[in-house]
């Protein structure tokens, strides 16, 4: 095994083959997984409503709450070290890693499920004191979820740390079906009462699978009362630290949007949730090999500036060439993806989800750089930056919806993707002297032009101006893509 992944390794871990390899491998998964949420979505939309969308939101926004102050960052932190031991070819070294890995994992887990019981009610009052509605018993109920995620991180930093990419594909299918089956029926059978049941239900099948796959790799053994391995385990608290707590910011913005910024509304909570994911979610296909092939690639060379810089800037390239087209075509599908996902209820995100498309183009250049810091090991600068954006963000959030309703929360989206780009460039240039290649500008400018003349047009009102103007750069778009791919 150790003399094909070394082959594996030299035959090209620089080339855009790989890059595309990967993304292609996981960005078909991610295609399927999104057929599966087409189906599941649609059913879900009439089903639950708008206000079942939103309060699905909100269940989910409380168990990742939970969990992103619980889960010591257990899940990233790790990856690093089982890459070094695997890479090393010490299978005892590893094995012993792999049981704290899953000692702390265990022990998050517990410490998450007690914290939401014992802050059910505060929690309770917080995202529903709007509604005068009380989820207390319902939020004690999803602490079996909360428990749930440690796990299902853990088994998955093991499954990338050995370089399991395949297999980590195939579970995230397997996953994605798993949830179709076990959210279906509960949101049939309870409609809004079978929210968090189903959260439960999918969170467990997620965990078992991924125990499904590492267990054949390493036997399931835990030390929850050994000093020893509880000692050897705090190194990847301190490192993972900076990176949860980068997570609980994030988990606390989108708490802050729910129930301050929205106001607790479920409806357009639902309403906001949906657009959101039209544009994060499925358009994120193309990001989904980034932490699993990218973040090891890019670690493995950071000391080198100029082999770090080649690999940030490929990233980008295969990124912003998938993305653009991507992005054009569901900037003009908008109304037709809205019905097909969800319903008529669900039309007033249209206008918001193609003015928040900028998010997605800008986050396609804005990610491969953002995990500099943590390749190098820097991960206080990350937490920084993270809480810097994630600021800016409510404040542009708060300010674009109370002007503009959903529109404004689009356009802000697109702006605080902005200022995050901006801000992470300027500051990466100073501290790790990134820089953009002048190849990489003369392929991101352009296919920004494209595609702001692709939502111009869309938000004109005028259907023939929308496809006159549109169709033709759609065209240009993937001319570029292709031209550019053959070069390289």
């Amino acid at each position: 095994m150790r003399r094909k992944h070394r082959g594996e390794r030299a035959e090209g871990d620089d080339s855009y083959g790989h890059v595309l390899k990967y993304t292609g491998v996981f960005g078909g998964v991610q295609v399927l997984k999104i057929l599966m949420d087409v189906v599941r979505n649609k059913l879900a939309a009439l089903l639950l409503r708008t206000s079942g969308f939103g309060l699905n939101g909100i269940f989910m926004n409380i168990g990742e709450v939970v969990n992103s102050l619980t889960n010591f960052g257990i899940g990233f932190s790790s990856v690093q070290r089982l890459s070094e031991l695997y890479e090393d070819g010490s299978q005892e070294d590893l094995r012993l890693f792999v049981g704290v890995v899953r000692t702390w994992s265990l022990l998050s887990a517990l410490i998450g499920a007690v914290l939401c019981v014992c802050f059910s009610g505060l929690l309770d009052w917080y995202y529903f004191r709007q509604t005068g509605e009380s989820h207390t018993l319902e939020i004690v109920f999803l602490s079996l979820y909360v428990a749930s995620l440690p796990i299902e991180a853990g088994e998955c930093s093991i499954l990338k740390g050995v370089r399991q990419l395949k297999k980590i594909a195939g579970v995230e299918l397997c996953c994605a079906v798993s949830t179709f089956v076990f959210t279906i029926p509960v949101f049939w059978a309870f409609g809004l009462r079978g929210i968090v049941l189903s959260l439960v239900l999918c969170g467990w099948a997620k965990a078992t699978l991924h125990l499904s796959v590492s267990l054949r790799l390493f036997r399931y053994r835990v030390h929850p009362f050994s000093r020893r391995v509880v000692r050897v385990g705090l190194p990847l608290i301190t490192k993972g630290v900076p990176y949860m707590l980068a997570a609980i910011a994030g988990s606390l913005t989108t708490a802050l949007v729910f129930g301050f910024c929205l106001a607790g509304a479920t409806s357009e909570i639902g309403l906001y949730k949906a657009g959101y994911g039209l544009m994060v979610t499925y358009a994120g296909m193309v990001f989904v090999a980034v932490e699993a092939d990218y973040f090891p690639r890019l670690s493995s060379v950071n000391h080198d500036v100029v082999r770090m810089n080649h690999a940030i800037n490929q990233q980008i390239d295969v990124c912003v060439l998938l993305m653009a087209p991507l992005l054009i075509c569901f900037v003009l599908a908008m109304p037709w993806i809205v019905r097909l996902l969800y319903s008529d209820e669900f039309l007033p995100v249209v206008t918001m989800a193609q003015c928040a498309v900028f998010y997605m183009f800008f986050k396609a250049v804005t990610t491969p750089v953002a995990y500099t810091a943590l390749a190098k090991g820097n991960s206080l600068v990350f937490l920084a930056v993270e809480c810097v954006y994630n600021a800016v963000f409510v404040v542009l959030l708060y300010s674009g919806y109370h002007r503009w309703g959903l529109t404004g929360a689009g356009v802000s989206l697109s702006l605080a993707a902005l200022f995050d780009l901006l801000m992470i460039c300027s500051l990466y240039r100073a501290l790790y002297r990134f820089r953009l290649r002048g190849s990489t500008l003369r392929l991101v400018l352009p296919q920004g032009l494209l595609l702001l003349c692709v939502v111009l047009a869309s938000l004109s009102g005028s259907t023939l101006l929308k496809y006159s103007a549109s169709l033709p750069c759609l065209a240009l778009s993937l001319c570029l893509t292709w031209k550019m791919l053959r070069r390289r």
